[in-house]
């Protein structure tokens, strides 16, 4: 890599860095007003708006149809945040004290049919072209795209979360560090992929859509952490 390269380079990934700040610091202030049993609107307002700004500065390679199908993912991911998924039995841990489901477990079993739906869908599609150039990248692109938009919607769970760790025990002082191990790990990763992208060169700024797809690639974390200590603290 040249030197004038690296400058440049170096550039996006600041800058891809204070969007990924700045989209942490939205999700985070949106949960923080959100209190106990109020309604949680505004997590799911950053979280749609945060999969919409992802769509739009898109930096992976693919048509728009791949762009509307992560559209339709991610607002299936965050349907199931409020509608429940059915299910069979639940285990007593997961049900509320009025015995409903715990919105983050009900979210889990949507997601494990969501991403067979998705690599289904995708691996079919990439099947069915006539012309099966750059065969892997479109299907990992679609993929990861489907992962990220999926994902969002975890961060809807974070003033339950937070609740949870409010309450200062030692599982959820662990549950904190790994959530926080596992962001800059994210964030160290999302730098590699600002340096060896290969967008379409017909989008703008796709190092913001870099950025935003590791906060989105969070929120699993966030519903998990959610779910975990929800089994051990309650």
């Amino acid at each position: 890599m040249t030197e004038i390269t690296w400058k440049e380079c170096k550039n996006k990934v600041l800058r891809m860095l204070l969007v990924q700040l700045s989209a942490y610091a939205l999700l985070i202030a949106a949960a923080a007003v959100t209190l106990p049993g109020a309604d949680p609107t505004a997590p799911r307002v950053v979280a749609c708006l945060t999969l919409v700004v992802f769509l739009v500065f898109w930096p992976l390679r693919g048509t728009m149809l791949d762009r509307v199908v992560t559209l339709l993912f991610g607002a299936a991911s965050l349907m199931f945040v409020t509608v429940p998924f059915p299910a069979g039995k639940v285990p007593p841990d997961q049900t509320a004290a009025d015995g409903s489901t715990l919105p983050w477990y009900s979210w889990a079993l949507a997601m494990g049919l969501l991403l067979v739906m998705l690599v289904v869908f995708s691996f079919g599609r990439q099947m069915a072209r006539e012309k099966r150039d750059h065969l892997i990248r479109a299907l990992s692109h679609a993929v990861t795209s489907g992962v990220a938009a999926l994902a969002v919607a975890g961060w809807c769970f974070l003033p339950d979360l937070g609740a949870m760790l409010a309450k200062g025990t030692v599982a959820g002082t662990v549950a904190l560090i790994i959530i926080i191990v596992l962001g800059l790990a994210l964030a160290v990763a999302s730098t590699l992929w600002v340096r060896d992208a290969d967008p379409d060169p017909d989008i703008r700024y796709p190092w913001i859509g870099t950025g935003l797809m590791s906060v989105m690639l969070m929120g699993v974390t966030i519903a998990a952490t959610a779910l975990v200590l929800g089994r051990i603290i309650g």
